[in-house]
């Protein structure tokens, strides 16, 4: 029998600690963004002997894990128990203590691995250093998370939990943020994409297509809406999926603010993700809030369809937005950089090349890459909402965007990997399309979070290397 313990001071009240380790979405909260499992079913909670099934893989297999959580103990204790999964055994307790106006939590594991003593000696070290890493993340989670919430509720001079619900949950943002806010206390409506098929009489061919499920709004008063419904971006822009993208964002935000204008008691503020590629190609121009947007390039002939495509989309995607204010509610248009995180978007899909030492510069390199930890993003989410002097246009970016070339040499460090294989223009265009490759991965957009600066936001993650060592889990010692 194995034992791993590592505890924390944290800088909360022992009730608030541990309310926050028994609401709904904890276990995905706490999960580092490198860890490949996820929640694949649960039963109960923490407080009736709960049952969570996990899907998790080691190396190429992939493996049931099955936890049962027991001795449940208010402001004291509950413990995890392994049923079934790739330990011999496996028991986590969790342990809070008052410790004056803050709380000592303690995490201790005990397990026995397979193959006995010489599992166990082949195998302890890996999983200690693994532990490690796990439970450093998860305590710095904890106290960022309740020391973030303890200030958006001063911002709002409320302890009082919100009502928010939420296009789009199931997204790689959004399935980040619903735990995020409900173990902040609030409660989180997931407005639902169903899909429906709609006859051709054209082609004589149905077309599958996805609407939002907005009748929520209908039996919960929501105090705020975060709209986050998109088409993904990647994948060769053809006709089919220019129109998915432009229907997924265009006419579901339009759909959506028709609704809630049309409520009796409509929510105060709608947070409305856009992106920076309003700008366009920007070259190295410094630009905020106030920059006009992309245009295309007179020298583009008209026969090549225009670089400024997603400028276009974003800019009607925005407009849309007008409905809910002349509704009298509140607008944000939240214009995203690269969301960095290891669990999803751009990085999740580029980090096996960079592994393999595959990894290289896009192009020249010389073009800027505006980039946004996740978990900022999160936290400027939910500023969006609580602090009521936020409206119309917010970047939301790092105040440091870097070149491809610095983005991709820092990407390497991180992973203590070469990157000096440039990827060439042509090789791109041929292998997700030349206009994806032109809008896109080529073109240069220098943002700057000035509104955002302004108000005095503090970033946690200001800079690329202290982001991407975050979500690798490589952080220096």
């Amino acid at each position: 029998m194995e034992s791993f313990v590592h505890s924390s001071r944290i800088d909360q009240p022992l009730e608030r600690v541990f309310a926050w380790h028994i609401r709904e979405g904890a276990f995905e909260r706490l999960k580092p963004p490198w860890e490949q499992f996820k929640v694949i079913g649960r039963s109960g909670s923490i407080q009736n002997n709960g049952i969570v099934k996990l899907r998790t893989k080691l190396g190429p297999l992939s493996m049931k894990w099955v936890i049962k959580h027991a001795e449940y103990i208010p402001d004291k204790q509950f413990k995890d128990i392994q049923i079934k999964g790739v330990f011999s055994s496996f028991v986590h307790s969790h342990s809070f203590e008052r410790f004056g106006t803050s709380c000592m939590l303690e995490d201790r594991i005990e397990y026995s691995l397979p193959a006995g003593r010489i599992g166990s000696l082949a195998a302890h070290r890996f999983v200690d250093r693994n532990l490690r890493k796990i439970f450093d993340y998860r305590h710095r989670t904890i106290t960022q998370d309740l020391r973030t919430h303890s200030f958006i509720n001063s911002i709002r001079k409320s302890g009082s939990p919100l009502t928010i619900a939420i296009t789009g949950s199931s997204g790689f943002v959004g399935s980040a943020l619903m735990p995020f806010l409900t173990t902040g206390g609030h409660k989180v409506v997931p407005l639902s994409s169903s899909p429906y098929v709609l006859p051709s009489l054209q082609t004589g061919k149905d077309q599958t297509r996805s609407y939002f499920n907005l009748d929520a709004l209908d039996s919960h008063h929501v105090d705020a809406v975060i709209n986050l419904a998109g088409e993904n971006i990647f994948g060769k822009w053809t006709k089919e999926k220019k129109r998915k993208l432009s229907e997924s964002r265009i006419n579901t935000t339009t759909t959506l603010c028709e609704r809630l204008a049309s409520l009796n008691e409509p929510p105060s503020v709608l947070v409305s993700v856009s992106a920076i590629a309003y700008y366009g190609n920007r070259g190295d121009e410094i630009l905020s809030e106030d920059s006009q947007a992309g245009t295309r390039a007179s020298s583009v002939p008209s026969k090549i369809p225009s670089v400024d495509y997603l400028s276009d989309l974003c800019r009607q995607w925005e407009h849309t937005t007008q409905i809910a204010k002349e509704a009298g509610i509140r607008v944000v248009n939240l214009r995203l950089g690269i969301v960095l995180s290891s669990s999803g978007g751009l990085l999740a899909k580029i980090l096996p090349v960079f592994k393999w030492g595959l990894g290289g510069r896009i192009g020249r390199g010389n073009q800027y890459v505006s980039w946004i930890a996740l978990e900022d993003l999160l936290t400027i989410i939910l500023s969006m909402i609580a602090d009521e002097t936020f409206s119309g246009p917010v970047n939301a970016v790092s105040p440091n965007p870097v070149t491809n070339t610095d983005f991709t040499d820092t990407l390497g460090k991180t992973l203590s990997r070469a990157t000096v294989v440039a990827v060439p223009k042509f090789m791109l265009r041929g292998i997700v399309g030349q206009e994806l490759t032109d809008a896109l991965l080529l073109s240069s957009t220098r943002v700057m979070p000035s509104r955002l600066i302004e108000s005095g936001y503090q970033f946690r993650f200001p800079y690329l290397e202290m982001a991407l060592r975050d979500t690798l889990g490589k952080h220096q010692r």
